[in-house]
């Protein structure tokens, strides 16, 4: 069986078990009667605790629960993990945010990118501005979504609406960080856009940059000295959060953390997985597998899944 995540346990369950109490006028002690456990489980639950003393629940008292009050949960295959290159790009976005620099994070595709600056913007959905370049937008288009991401009008020209947007953020009380994400997709016309967005915001906000090979797409441009890759590069050089490619380590952290300890199975994955987006489905479909099948995941059941 699949781990119930954090989430569920922490905040799902306890919100549900607080609407059961609420609508059926019960309390603890007939939940537990009703869930056939203890009801010491079913007061650190309520409070979104996952363990007692030292001792963590298990998750077959979350399920009684849920069963007693009439929720369904599924149980999630996969969750949120710490790994390094994630831990990495929040520092550096952090950092960029509270000391109102510029920042870059380059990483290739798989490696959490986008998913970092989500996270980012979901823990300060008010002071952080997250907006994305589009392969098939203009740098019109860019502008009216930037105007759009911090509240700004979003009629008139390019100019104006980065102004307008700019000086909307300037406006903002707090640390204000605007990031940029799959830069890679920046049109010729996005470059000095946002050169215009780095400048206006000097001193006021950080600005991030989250691309692929966008550290050394902007080098090789402004070596050419084509008009904007120059002043970008220039205003990027030596803010670079490089994520690591070799996730061996990571993938480690996260068989074990999904309980793939077959050492087979993570031998099959450190050597043919080099991302996380692929981790993730390789997971997801080894894990629903053995669940149904009543077989652990090994580098046999891996090999029938993804035959060479």
């Amino acid at each position: 069986m699949a781990k119930l995540t954090q989430k569920q346990k922490t905040e799902v369950i306890p919100a549900e078990i607080a609407r059961y109490f609420n609508e059926n006028n019960a309390n603890q002690v007939t939940l537990a009667e009703l869930a056939g456990i203890d009801k010491a489980f079913v007061n650190q639950i309520a409070q979104g605790k996952t363990h007692i003393g030292t001792t963590e629940i298990k998750d077959k008292y979350y399920e009684a629960i849920a069963r007693a009050i009439g929720l369904k949960i599924t149980p999630e295959y996969w969750q949120h993990f710490n790994t390094w290159n994630f831990k990495q790009g929040i520092l550096a976005l952090e950092k960029a945010k509270a000391n109102k620099e510029r920042v870059g994070i380059d990483g290739d595709t798989g490696m959490g990118k986008t998913y970092l600056s989500t996270i980012f913007k979901r823990k300060y959905a008010k002071s952080v501005i997250l907006v994305k370049c589009s392969g098939i937008e203009n740098s019109k288009e860019f502008a009216v979504n930037f105007a759009a991401a911090c509240g700004a009008d979003t009629i008139g020209t390019k100019g104006k609406l980065i102004k307008n947007a700019c000086a909307k953020i300037r406006q903002m009380d707090g640390d204000i960080l605007v990031i940029i994400d799959e830069f890679e997709n920046s049109k010729a016309g996005n470059i000095p856009t946002i050169k215009a967005i780095a400048d206006e915001l000097e001193g006021h906000a950080g600005v991030a940059v989250i691309g692929i090979d966008v550290q050394k797409m902007l080098e090789k441009t402004a070596q050419r000295r084509k008009q904007g890759f120059i002043q970008v590069n220039r205003r990027w050089s030596f803010t670079w959060t490089k994520l690591d490619g070799d996730i061996s380590d990571d993938i480690l952290q996260i068989c074990q953390a999904l309980g793939i300890t077959v050492k087979s199975a993570q031998n099959w994955l450190m050597s043919r997985v080099h991302d996380f987006d692929s981790l993730k489905n390789i997971c997801t479909a080894a894990l629903e597998e053995a669940e149904k099948s009543g077989r652990p995941v090994n580098a046999e059941l891996l090999n029938e899944l993804y035959p060479m």
